[in-house]
């Protein structure tokens, strides 16, 4: 190594152990001064703030403090008692006599009009279901539906085929009297499969009416898992609506 000189240091023995020499001086003041530090240096320790408590006695007025909320809860209800029970059960023992007891259940015998009104009350709901099927006349129904076999017995599904056809039955208007009668088959799926006319109505408007709101119907629900066959065939009968 070359300084600007032009010398090159390291040449001779004596330049090389000034430099390790030196060398070694700066690096023991090094280790020194970190070991000063280190020893010289203090940790920070937290305390926590402490405060001085002075215990002083209750005062003797405490026991005259409203009671708080859990003590409220915890003392049961006291008995609600009305101002003449009260008088009462002073007045007895101010006599020296037993409190009156309580009354019980009147008796039959204590109130006798009440049997008088009785058979009366009595007399008079036997009658009145009597007059009440001859007052009201039961509204006849426009469409009923039946099934064509025995086998099949589900009469909710039989509501639920009669519910849906009442809904799409929309007969002609001004015709009275008219009566039609549709079989039709329902599929496993509930499909309306086949439909005819079985009793006509005399009238071509109304049994046209008819053949659409079995149509109209279709799909009704699937048929009952209880019923094993492919379909069900139903026969509906179609009045005039009131």
């Amino acid at each position: 190594m070359k300084l600007l000189t032009g010398k090159r240091i390291g040449q001779s023995g004596g330049e090389l152990a000034a430099a390790v020499l030196f060398s070694f001086f700066i690096h023991v003041i090094m280790f020194i001064a970190a070991i000063f530090l280190v020893f010289q240096g203090t940790s920070r320790v937290l305390v926590p703030p402490s405060y001085r408590v002075k215990l002083v006695d209750l005062p003797p007025d405490i026991a005259n403090l409203p009671p708080t909320m859990t003590e409220q809860a915890a003392q049961p209800p006291a008995p609600v008692v009305k101002p003449q029970a009260k008088q009462k059960m002073k007045a007895a023992k101010a006599a020296g006599k037993p409190a009156p007891p309580r009354p019980s259940a009147v008796s039959k015998s204590a109130l006798p009009e009440l049997d008088s009104k009785k058979p009366e009350t009595k007399a008079a709901e036997e009658t009145a279901p009597a007059q009440l099927p001859a007052a009201s006349g039961k509204k006849q129904e426009s469409v009923a539906v039946a099934s064509t076999t025995s086998e099949f017995q589900f009469p909710p599904y039989l509501l639920i085929v009669r519910d849906k056809v009442e809904r799409n039955w929309n007969p002609p208007p001004g015709v009275k009297g008219a009566r039609v009668k549709v079989m039709f088959k329902v599929l496993r799926t509930g499909r309306v499969g086949e439909s005819k006319l079985m009793e006509s109505s005399g009238n071509f408007y109304f049994d046209q009416a008819a053949m659409r709101a079995i149509l109209a119907s279709s799909p009704f629900p699937p048929l009952p898992e209880g019923f094993f066959k492919e379909y069900e065939t139903f026969s509906v009968d179609l009045m005039e609506k009131e």
